[in-house]
């Protein structure tokens, strides 16, 4: 078992020493406890070792999301996540573009995806073939934290997503939506509270 982790360590250890050294790294460092923690009501794990680090990078989301904060780092960064993309590929198809993005960022299958957003909170979780954007009114989503968006969801134009908000499978969201609610179908309602079907959000803790 050691000398796996070892072999995995050596052959991710420019996305390591990317991740570890670049400004973005307490983002990134949360990424990685959101990843090995997605749910919401429960605490974020504590500090990331080695080896969950080099778990972590080899999954192609969240060295999509890596790249994505590496290139707003900006500089030497922007060129490191040029260098890297092509060597350690990330998720298919997926595509995030937004100048404000909290720590916490997760996805299990990224696949099909963009998203192209205003801000977007702490501890955003997302699935597959979501698409966040703009659309004829101009614009693009604000997004809270501690936000969940279904497989297939349609999130866009001008609007806010409030905190603890769920998008369900599917929805197609034009509107604001309020914090802590439920939203599904298309256009997407109010189905309930967050709460009654996740739990309650627990304090995690920072970066």
């Amino acid at each position: 078992m050691r000398v796996i982790l070892l072999v995995r360590a050596v052959l991710n250890l420019p996305l390591y020493l990317a991740a570890r050294a670049s400004p973005a790294w307490p983002s990134v460092q949360r990424d990685i406890r959101r990843h090995a923690q997605p749910r919401m009501d429960l605490p974020l794990p504590g500090a990331v070792s080695r080896a969950e680090l080099v778990g972590a990078l080899r999954h192609p989301p969240l060295r999509s999301i890596l790249y994505e904060r590496l290139r707003l780092a900006g500089g030497s960064w922007r060129l490191a996540a040029r260098l890297l993309s092509p060597l350690y590929r990330g998720a298919v198809a997926l595509e995030i573009h937004c100048a404000e993005i909290g720590g916490g960022m997760c996805s299990y299958h990224g696949f099909a995806t963009i998203i192209i957003a205003d801000r977007i909170g702490e501890d955003l979780l997302f699935a597959q073939q979501v698409t966040v954007g703009y659309d004829d009114r101009g614009g693009s989503p604000t997004i809270g934290d501690r936000v969940r968006i279904g497989a297939g969801a349609i999130v866009i134009g001008p609007i806010s997503i409030g905190d603890d908000a769920v998008i369900g499978a599917g929805a197609v969201v034009v509107k604001d939506v309020p914090a802590g609610v439920v939203v599904g179908g298309v256009p997407a309602r109010v189905i309930e509270n967050a709460t009654d079907r996740y739990g309650a959000p627990r304090d995690s803790g920072g970066a």
